[in-house]
């Protein structure tokens, strides 16, 4: 709980600072796609897939210095999944990792045009929930899913993309973001995650 409450309360911060910057409000939905990079042992064991599906919904905030400079930063609720197959004795079974983050973003933006943008920044991550999903198990009447252990609650990385805003505030764009902190907390596992996500935006009462 803490940690929604400390990822909120740095969100709650920047717009309410935005408010008095004469600032843009919106809201995003996103489709991203992570996978792994570090000790290729930890990263096969991790998810044979290597790559997973991710979706996010969330809020932005914007605020102009000039017309070619603005701050931007948002809170995104993401959902993660890892899923792949093991064979197990003779038989395939499915597996996978399940995450719930929060994600806050602080990237400067620089437009180019009235339109086409480039920005960069930060990327902070908050993990919610960090589940793993076991078909074997369950067929053996165990617990499915169980808590995956020694996940790190927070993550921090730089991040860099680019998009354009149409004329009335709907916008689109993509970025890449890297991990600077190992993903396990524990052990000697090398492991850190990299990830591209393609955004969705529309921006009320867009101001360019």
């Amino acid at each position: 709980m803490k940690k929604i409450f400390l990822a909120l309360a740095m969100f709650a911060l920047f717009a309410s600072s935005a408010f008095a910057q004469n600032a843009n409000f919106g809201v995003n939905i996103s489709y991203q796609s992570e996978g792994m990079v570090g000790d290729k042992d930890a990263v096969k064991l991790f998810s044979d897939e290597q790559v997973s599906s991710a979706f996010a919904l969330g809020l932005n905030v914007r605020v102009p210095f000039n017309q070619m400079i603005s701050l931007r930063s948002g809170l995104d609720f993401q959902i993660n999944a890892y899923s792949y197959t093991y064979d197990d004795y003779g038989k395939d079974y499915d597996y996978m990792n399940l995450f719930l983050n929060l994600q806050l973003p602080v990237l400067a933006r620089i437009n180019f045009t009235p339109g086409f943008f480039a920005e960069a920044g930060l990327d902070m991550q908050f993990n919610l929930l960090a589940q793993n999903y076991s078909e074997a198990a369950d067929e053996a009447g165990f617990d499915a899913w169980e808590e995956f252990e020694n996940w790190r609650v927070f993550q921090l990385g730089p991040t860099v993309g680019a998009g354009y805003t149409l004329w009335f505030g709907l916008e689109f764009s993509g970025r890449f973001s890297y991990g600077l902190f190992n993903s396990i907390t524990k052990g000697d596992v090398d492991m850190t995650p990299l990830r591209f996500q393609i955004d969705i935006a529309y921006w009320f009462g867009y101001k360019k």
